[in-house]
């Protein structure tokens, strides 16, 4: 009857946007997957997840008076912040966090809006700002700008003024795992400047990626908590050495395969279906 081919019609067009709407999450699962793989060797870098769910029908309901099923959904992909492994360097200002914590960084130009990174390659501009390799001030556990004079008489610490006699140049630094900044001035004159400051996550997998290995908070992520390296499960630092990307080639390829498999069968199901939708027209 009339009746019977609208029905089954509707039920044919209706599978027609499941398929399509399960081709739309395999290329969504294919472009993630692709983009972890393409920065499998990129510094700090913390591989992509995207997360699927089921949507369901509040007008069509089954026989037996249940939801249908009416498709798939990606609500959100989200960040894995798991540690990857370190590689040594050698460099002093080359530094990796093993533990919670992120780098926190200050664009001059937007003091307003703090940035966090894995990616603690450094260096020391030459007003003696360290910053990244975007030219972001890094952030010391009292929240400003860490800066090491490149030449002083004397240097004023938290136990007051060191006066080293003479006017001296910096002639080495030192970070160490409490994330202490010691710097020496001619051959003995060591003073501890300033402490690398970590921040801290309630979820740190929803920060919100903006590019170049950067985060900024969100809603999902919480507000980041300043403080030492060490305390507070922020973890310790590593001077001379830095977080490679926490990818799992091996795991990203089979996903790979995976999500091209689904978008084949969602592709040849796809044709099926619009042929039988042909002899309805």
């Amino acid at each position: 009857s009339s009746d019977v081919c609208s029905s089954d019609l509707l039920g044919l067009i209706v599978m027609i946007s499941v398929i399509r709407s399960g081709m739309d999450a395999a290329l969504q699962n294919l472009d993630v997957t692709s983009n972890n793989i393409a920065n499998a060797r990129t510094t700090g870098y913390k591989k992509q997840e995207a997360r699927f769910t089921d949507m369901y029908s509040s007008a069509i309901t089954s026989p037996t008076g249940d939801r249908l099923g009416i498709g798939v959904q990606t609500p959100e992909i989200t960040m894995s912040q798991k540690q990857g492994n370190l590689q040594k360097t050698n460099g002093v200002l080359d530094l990796a966090v093993e533990g919670n914590g992120l780098f926190q960084l200050q664009d001059e130009a937007n003091p307003e809006k703090s940035l966090f990174t894995r990616d603690g390659s450094f260096t020391l501009t030459n007003e003696g700002t360290i910053v990244n390799r975007d030219g972001f001030s890094l952030m010391s556990s009292n929240a400003g700008p860490i800066s090491i004079p490149l030449e002083a008489a004397g240097i004023v610490t938290a136990d007051g003024l060191q006066a080293f006699g003479t006017l001296r140049r910096l002639t080495s630094v030192a970070i160490r795992e409490n994330g202490n900044i010691e710097a020496t001035y001619g051959s003995t004159n060591t003073v501890i400047i300033g402490k690398v400051g970590l921040t801290l996550f309630s979820d740190p997998n929803r920060l919100k990626p903006v590019g170049a290995n950067l985060f900024q908070s969100s809603g999902g992520s919480g507000r980041g908590v300043m403080g030492a390296a060490i305390t507070g499960g922020r973890g310790k630092i590593h001077s001379g050495a830095l977080e490679m990307a926490n990818t799992n080639i091996t795991e990203e390829l089979t996903n790979m395969i995976r999500a091209q498999q689904a978008f084949s069968g969602s592709s040849r199901l796809l044709q099926s279906e619009a042929e039988m939708v042909k002899k309805f027209l």
